[in-house]
């Protein structure tokens, strides 16, 4: 499966089983949830993934919080995807090989995604900024998955199947 820049993704069980950390949003037993904004990192070849969250109003309330602080805003970002807001909550977000990726989220015989290229492109501005902070050992919240760990553990998996 090719995986496209700006389309919502899901991801499977066995990363979940594989990884083992708490603070992942594991999916939902009766839903195919959360879905996740995917991009890929050229310098690695992973892919990040960014939670999506339909909490629009505790995610607005936060952010006009921190703006009110003078404090950035680039963990939580709210975009429109299919006409309805959603919250990205790059604060979350972890890396994955693409054999973790379960399927493209479709709606009505469409794939979700987000449209706009140049949305896009900031978006991918932020989570590279993220990820600098991440790996500089900021904690954005004290629920946030160990990334690191999680990207050395998929960098160690992308070389083992690399060299087969």
């Amino acid at each position: 499966m090719e995986i496209m820049t700006g389309s919502l993704y899901f991801v499977s069980d066995d990363f979940f089983a594989k990884i083992q950390d708490p603070y992942l949003k594991v999916n939902y037993e009766e839903t195919k949830r959360p879905h996740y904004f995917a991009f890929r990192d050229s310098q690695t070849g992973l892919y990040w993934l960014v939670p999506c969250s339909s909490k629009i109003e505790k995610f607005e309330r936060l952010v006009q919080k921190k703006q009110e602080q003078h404090k950035p805003t680039d963990i939580i970002k709210i975009v429109k995807v299919f006409d309805r807001k959603t919250v990205l909550l790059f604060q979350d977000m972890f890396p994955v090989i693409s054999k973790y990726i379960d399927g493209q989220y479709i709606k009505g015989g469409q794939s979700v995604r987000i449209a706009d290229p140049k949305l896009i492109q900031e978006l991918e501005k932020n989570a590279r900024k993220v990820i600098n902070l991440l790996h500089r050992g900021v904690r954005f919240t004290p629920t946030q998955p160990n990334i690191i760990k999680i990207e050395k553990i998929m960098l160690e998996e992308l070389r083992g199947t690399e060299e087969k």
